[in-house]
């Protein structure tokens, strides 16, 4: 049996062992998640031993209390002074318990040290044993009592590929005109509208993803917290690229689903319509989507929403699917208020905002919410259309303010009683962060420091070693093209970040320095000037003078569509590779005779020439070919043209002239001949 590398933390060695002095958080690694399952892997294997296979330490029967802390990381030598033992016994268990190549200085993480101690037949604090940075809020929430639920509105998302009508169906279930509002026919941030149905009266919570392909987090996030998904096809297209994804979200998320099939107006024909929808349904099934035609409990409806024909059937299936899913969520005065942040963004009058999406309990002003690394106290709440909301139940989205920093779309929100709490919660979360960031890193150490002890080299010079291989990667890398992206919503800066940042080659690379909320700022600027970054503003209308003229002289870049942005930022990377020039001969020149003379005791060689072809000017590039083979013995630019003992800038077809080459190059013999060429600069793309 082979465990993976524990992954730990970055070490200093000291003495005789390694002792934990220095973490340092490089990537993001976390092994809380497969704690438990090694644990029980662990504890099977260990029990397959005979007991006279393992040492005296695991046999011992008698529960041991622990007199020591736990470290977030030890070696295997420092643990064994901790333990009283002989570090080759507890090496010798260590292999016994599936752990193999395990020298005296490998690192050992805290979750696998707590195990080792449960197989020495220590006595654990229990608390210690299960909490990481995805379980720290864990208390916040109360267990759900089934007295308390009532039914609420069902959560829609409607998703698909871009231009396939999704937006025209909330458009039209609203009679309001959000795709005017638009950049470019698409939408860019997740809508989220409170709809009383025009037939059934039933109100309905619509999440209205984007479509183009850079919002692919946008539309994971809008299936995943959703109970119904509206997945829009287009008549004309049928299945296309962000259908194909959407598709695969709605599978992972498991939520329940109909299809809509948009855009039937645009074909008038009864016959063509039919033959349309056939392929769609095709195609459909060809994804595995089981649809009713086959006997499936997939819903698909015929739409649309320019002329309202068959709405009425779109709104009654999902009404009737969600009646029959019984949808219900705890409210009352005592139950905690969870939800997920929609979207957020930096107003310029109210400061940090978030769109709240609450699941559970109802949410009120002067309400204690955290979410990721920060929290609120609620000062207002605003409905979708910007009308102040006294209290917010489950399945409604409003506007919060009052976030002390900027929110991450798609993080959580969850209820704290105080404030003090909010941060205590907040900093224990940090720490638990940090320390699964430490955890790539001595993963790779611990490997390295394996393969380079068997080659006899100590841990230092591999430390020391791993720095330079380090070091020479960024030197043999590509070249970084750097990018600061301010954009209106952090989902936006989320998309756009993802959709930019895999852009390049083996040439040149984008790397997104930062990509954060609001108008470009003073750090901004100094971080762009250290970076050598170029700032690129997405959906911040039009920037003020001080901004765009900045001191730095900074320039910014602004866009409202994403595609747009991508395309310049591709133009950028293009610019950036390195060139590659063609030459195209223009002219021949032969050589006919040496001509020497001396100056200052100094024999200058100057070639007597004969234009044969084209035209030789003083800024000529020219190449100096000799024999059959017509082999290049020069390559570069002439240092004089003359004609007779006056300087010339050009000598024509048929004329005489005398040359010199520069670095004084003088290997040349009559009858070589000059071949003059331009350097076509080659289009590159990546």
């Amino acid at each position: 049996m082979h465990h993976t590398l524990f992954k730990c933390s970055p070490i200093i060695f000291q003495g005789n062992g390694v002792v934990v002095r220095n973490l340092l958080a490089l990537n993001k690694g976390s092994l809380a998640s497969c704690w438990a399952l090694e644990r029980e892997h662990w504890r099977h294997y260990a029990k397959g031993y005979p007991k006279n296979k393992l040492s005296r330490y695991m046999k011992n029967n008698k529960p041991k209390e622990l007199d020591f802390t736990i470290p977030n990381y030890i070696s295997v030598s420092k643990l064994a002074n901790l333990l009283n033992c002989r570090i080759e016994t507890l090496m010798k268990d260590l292999r016994k318990l599936g752990f193999s190549n395990t020298t005296h200085n490998y690192i050992l993480s805290k979750e696998y040290v707590e195990l080792i101690l449960q197989e020495y037949n220590y006595n654990l604090p229990a608390s210690s044993l299960t909490l990481t940075s995805a379980n720290a809020y864990d208390e916040l929430k109360s267990p759900i009592d089934p007295k308390l639920l009532k039914k609420r509105p069902p959560i829609v998302t409607i998703m698909g590929h871009v231009d396939h009508g999704k937006t025209t169906i909330i458009d039209y279930l609203r009679k309001s005109s959000v795709v005017a509002q638009e950049h470019g026919g698409i939408t860019q941030h997740i809508g989220a509208f409170k709809i009383t149905t025009p037939i059934t009266k039933k109100n309905i919570t619509f999440l209205d993803t984007p479509g183009h392909a850079a919002f692919l987090k946008m539309r994971e996030r809008g299936a995943n917290i959703t109970d119904i998904i509206v997945l829009v096809i287009s008549i004309e297209d049928s299945i296309m690229p962000q259908t194909l994804e959407a598709i695969k979200h709605i599978k992972k998320s498991g939520n329940e689903l109909v299809v809509a099939i948009t855009k039937i107006d645009m074909i008038s024909r009864k016959q063509d319509r039919e033959k349309a929808l056939d392929k769609v349904m095709n195609d459909l099934i060809n994804n595995d989507i089981s649809i009713e035609k086959i006997g499936g409990d997939v819903q698909v409806v015929p739409i649309s929403a320019k002329t309202g024909e068959n709405m009425d059937l779109l709104e009654e299936s999902i009404v009737l699917l969600s009646d029959m899913m019984d949808l219900r969520s705890e409210n009352s005065p005592r139950t905690t208020v969870e939800g997920w942040v929609i979207e957020s963004k930096v107003k310029k009058t109210v400061g940090n905002v978030a769109t709240v999406l609450i699941k559970k309990g109802t949410l009120r002003n002067g309400t204690i919410l955290l979410s990721g690394d920060t929290y609120c106290k609620v000062r207002s709440m605003t409905d979708e259309f910007g009308k102040q909301a006294s209290k917010a139940e489950p399945s409604q989205v409003v506007e919060i303010l009052g976030w002390k920093s900027l929110v991450n779309a798609g993080d959580e929100v969850l209820q704290a009683k105080t404030e003090a709490i909010a941060k205590k919660l907040i900093a224990k979360r940090a720490a638990l962060l940090e320390v699964e960031k430490e955890a790539t890193f001595v993963d790779k150490l611990n490997e390295k420091t394996a393969f380079e002890l068997k080659k006899g080299k100590d841990a230092e010079q591999v430390k020391e070693d791993d720095d330079n291989d380090e070091e020479n990667i960024v030197e043999k890398g590509p070249k970084q093209i750097n990018f600061i992206v301010k954009s209106d919503v952090s989902g936006s800066a989320e998309a756009i970040q993802e959709s930019i940042a895999s852009l390049g080659n083996d040439e040149v690379k984008c790397t997104v320095i930062s990509s954060t909320v609001g108008l470009p700022t003073e750090g901004d600027y100094k971080m762009a000037q250290i970076t050598n970054s170029q700032i690129f503003c997405f959906n911040l209308g039009n920037l003020p003078n001080d901004i765009i003229n900045n001191k730095y002289h900074i320039p910014i870049k602004q866009f409202n569509v994403i595609y747009k942005l991508i395309e310049e930022v591709i133009k950028t990377l293009t610019d950036n590779l390195k060139p590659i020039f063609e030459k195209k001969f223009i002219g021949t020149v032969d050589i006919r005779e040496i001509f020497e003379f001396t100056v200052k005791k100094k024999i200058i060689k100057i070639a007597g020439c004969k234009v044969r072809s084209g035209v030789i000017n003083k800024n000529s590039l020219v190449q100096i070919v000799r024999g059959p083979g017509k082999e290049v013995i020069y390559d570069g630019k002439i240092a004089s043209l003359k004609h007779g003992k006056d300087d010339i800038t050009e000598a024509t077809k048929g004329h005489e002239c005398g040359i010199t080459f520069d670095n004084r190059f003088e290997d040349y013999k009559a009858d070589d001949s000059i071949l003059i060429y331009e350097n076509i600069k080659i289009q590159r793309y990546l």
